[in-house]
């Protein structure tokens, strides 16, 4: 596209303002338009002792400061890619020698550009202006919309890469009277952005992104964090509401923690890129999953027993836990998200932990509810089911365990609900029809107690929190569709002859433009499937009552976390006294029980052997 052509090969448009400076610096703004000559329209006057200025009408583009011979001054920015340009605004920049291009987001209108230049010392660049925002073909006009200006490689459509490239950004409310702005054209804000996903950015010209903020924002109502995805939905056949009704019914199931999003137009240097949905990223943190944090490579007993967050992935990549599943032809791949770098001590819980796990539900053994929280399991399972997500339990499933004794691992957050809704007769368990292996789950309806504890969970939920047959749900859906019907077309209209990446099975961004279309499907599909969950799990009531907590006690920590040392008791030495763990006297502790020993004041828990 010429877009990128021209953020590549920038023009600068520079318009003088007053008259050239009586006296000549050596020091001039150079650019495209002049073929980075040396004009004396663009020389910097020397008002101080090393410090130079330089007034404009209008600055775009890409420019640096340099003398003629490009020898006794060459000034760009301190970007650590040479080959790039960095984005700037209004602010102060320091300056680099023989640094990239710098790059202009917007147009910026009667500006005065200050150089500080020590010949062997830092130097730095202010820009004070006007800002010129200049309006974007293709917007839509009816959602809020973020501006990106960062390396234009962000733009290919064959981006191959999640490294983070710097960039600069304000979110602009737009009208809409949900939303609030954060920065401005002329006072942009610092972030990294990285293109995210797997098939997703591989697979499409229109790519997800994950965003860095350089603070903490709380973007259009979202909670606070400098960490949120851009995602494109470019798959979402279906109006782009398969995460939508999929993170909407785990809020009003009462998953430990759901993600929210919000809709909105994305430009990216200058480059309408369509509707993105601004999604809170699966971090540990407050606001989303309130464990403790755990660091990585911890390798303190004490703290390695919680703060973990982890995925059932479809992936192979980097370090994970891979093991075969039993009773059919998959394989358990465990990726480490939260922390990413595990210590041995690490690594040995959390293998252990699921291997249990992989072990028990493989056997349908009812001691997995010492492991994993059934309540949680069997709200996620509800959800997954209701919106025939044939890809779950294979990649993008989440769970996490707190710190501590008596804890679980709970199933949450639901995430990338990519394959929901895909199929004309959803009257069946998403598992008899699917490409994937699934097999956690198929063994886990067959592990006493669990489809009990869900057809319970089922007859309450249905009856209880999506209104009247799911009428509220519906309404929720229904308002979503027509916030998005005309950023839909402007999405359509601007992805609708892009080229497809150069990679293997790669397709087409998605056209939504008739989004009624797509919510029939989705509407007749929750109302095939509701039906057919009734006749095998029970029909809905609103006198059912919330299922009380499964009462299963938590399997108990490993020697190794819980602080048990191992010992012979014998009577003798230094021990002064022995006690059970309800802290009666002990006189002959069997081996295998643990006890708590006291030695010199000390008291210890032990195993006797």
């Amino acid at each position: 596209m010429q877009i990128i052509n021209l953020l590549r090969g920038a023009v600068l448009t520079l318009a003088t303002a007053g008259s050239v400076a009586a006296s000549a610096s050596g020091i001039f703004l150079r650019g495209d338009t002049n073929g980075w000559a040396c004009d004396p329209a663009y020389e910097f006057t020397e008002t101080s002792e090393n410090v130079y200025t330089l007034h404009l009408d209008k600055l775009e583009r890409e420019f640096k400061m340099a003398s003629e011979d490009w020898t006794t001054v060459d000034l760009g920015s301190e970007n650590s890619d040479k080959s790039q340009p960095f984005a700037v605004a209004t602010g102060k920049y320091a300056c680099s020698r023989g640094g990239s291009n710098f790059q202009v987001s917007g147009t910026l209108s009667d500006v005065t550009l200050t150089l500080e230049y020590v010949p062997d010392g830092e130097c730095w660049l202010t820009i004070a202006a006007e800002s010129e925002h200049q309006p974007v073909a293709g917007l839509s006009g009816t959602l809020p919309v973020i501006y990106i200006v960062t390396d234009p490689v962000m733009l290919s459509k064959d981006l191959d890469d999640k490294t983070y490239r710097d960039g600069m950004y304000y979110l602009d409310a737009n009208g809409c009277d949900w939303a609030e702005s954060i920065g401005s054209a002329s006072e942009m804000l610092p972030l990294e952005i990285k293109a995210r996903g797997n098939w997703t950015r591989l697979g499409f010209a229109k790519k997800p992104f994950k965003l860095k903020l350089g603070s903490k924002q709380k973007m259009l109502g979202l909670s606070k964090s400098k960490h949120f995805a851009l995602l494109a939905h470019a798959d979402d056949n279906v109006s782009y509401l398969r995460n939508f009704v999929g993170f909407n019914l785990g809020k009003r199931i009462g998953l430990p923690w759901t993600p929210s999003a919000q809709p909105v137009e994305v430009v990216m240097n200058g480059d309408y890129r369509g509707l993105y949905f601004l999604t809170e990223s699966i971090r540990v943190e407050s606001g989303r999953i309130e464990i403790e944090k755990l660091a990585d490579e911890e390798t303190d007993p004490a703290l390695c027993s919680g703060g973990y967050l982890v995925e059932l992935d479809n992936y192979e990549e980097g370090d994970q836990i891979i093991e075969e599943e039993e009773n059919g032809d998959d394989v358990m791949r465990v990726t480490f998200d939260t922390p990413e770098v595990y210590s041995p001590l690490q690594r040995t819980f959390i293998e252990e932990q699921f291997t249990t796990m992989n072990r028990l539900v493989s056997s349908h053994d009812a001691a997995l509810w010492s492991y994993m929280d059934m309540d949680m399991a069997a709200r996620y399972y509800i959800v997954e089911e209701i919106i025939d997500h044939r890809e779950s339990y294979h990649g993008s499933t989440y769970l996490f365990r707190d710190r501590g004794e008596n804890k679980k691992w709970m199933f949450s957050p639901l995430w990338d609900c990519g394959n929901a809704f895909t199929r004309e007769n959803p009257q069946s368990y998403f598992t008899d029809e699917t490409i994937y292996g699934n097999l956690w789950i198929n063994n886990m309806r067959q592990t006493p107690g669990f489809m009990d504890k869900v057809e319970e969970t089922w007859r309450w939920f249905w009856g209880n929190k999506v209104g009247d047959n799911g009428a509220d749900l519906i309404s929720d859906i229904e308002a979503y569709i027509e916030s998005l019907r005309e950023a839909a077309k402007a999405d359509r209209a601007r992805w609708k002859d892009a080229p497809r990446p150069e990679y293997p099975g790669a397709t087409d961004v998605v056209d939504n433009s008739d989004m009624d279309r797509g919510m029939n499907f989705v509407k007749n599909s929750l109302r095939s499937k509701v039906e057919w969950l009734s006749s095998k799990w029970g029909m809905p009531s609103a006198e059912a009552a919330e299922p009380a907590p499964d009462s299963t006690p938590a399997a108990d920590l490993p020697n190794y976390l819980a602080g048990i040392e191992e010992v012979v008791v014998s009577g003798e030495g230094e021990v002064r006294a022995i006690y059970n763990l309800q802290g009666l006297p002990v006189v002959a502790p069997a081996s295998g029980e643990i006890v708590i020993v006291v030695t010199e004041g000390k008291a210890r828990k032990m195993i006797v052997r």
